[in-house]
């Protein structure tokens, strides 16, 4: 058998074959940048850009609040500074649940979900001891986003969340990329600007 036996003999063949070409290429443009970035651009992003980035944390460390490990399902953290304001973007994957067959159960299946905060009020300090001192209290106003996130709870208007010095964004089933971050820093830092006046 040659490759020309594969191929379709009419119109309709053609037709089935190039749309599951074109599911093919919007599933990898929507999935691949995701997928690529934590185990690429991320460290190379960071560097560029001076931020503290953790990709796939494991177990506690030492020293700052940082350094001493992360919240449990962490795959990608980054801290540092976007245009003079304090921000933080943490990934976290956690077991999705099925909604068919054994309803609650968990399922075969991780949903990757994402926040980024921008604080709008930043602590004393220089560079990365600045980070470092906001990285707390961003944590635990994370913390109740991811909460939100992962019991499906409908999002603020505009998919916003501010109050405690902070603003969010948090998208559920979605995984960070450079351009989602990039855009979400750019926005967030918009609205924390337009706020402080």
């Amino acid at each position: 058998m040659e490759l020309v036996d594969w191929l379709p003999d009419g119109p309709a063949g053609w037709i089935v074959l190039a749309a599951v070409l074109v599911a093919l290429g919007w599933w990898a443009a929507r999935s691949l940048p995701g997928r690529l970035f934590g185990a690429t651009s991320a460290q190379r992003l960071a560097k560029e850009r001076g931020w503290l980035v953790k990709v796939s944390p494991t177990g506690p460390g030492g020293g700052s609040a940082w350094e001493a490990g992360t919240v449990p399902g962490t795959y990608l953290e980054f801290l540092g500074e976007h245009q003079g304001l304090v921000f933080h973007a943490r990934e976290h994957r956690t077991r999705a649940t099925r909604s068919s067959g054994h309803p609650g159960e968990q399922s075969y299946r991780w949903r990757p979900d994402y926040v980024v905060t921008v604080a709008t009020t930043a602590p004393p300090g220089q560079g990365a001891d600045r980070w470092l001192a906001a990285y707390p209290a961003i944590l635990d106003w994370e913390q109740r986003i991811f909460h939100d996130l992962d019991r499906a709870m409908r999002p603020p208007p505009g998919g916003v969340h501010s109050g405690s010095g902070v603003v969010s964004v948090g998208k559920r089933d979605d995984r960070l990329s450079k351009k989602q971050l990039l855009a979400d820093l750019d926005r967030l830092v918009a609205l924390a600007r337009s706020q402080q006046q």
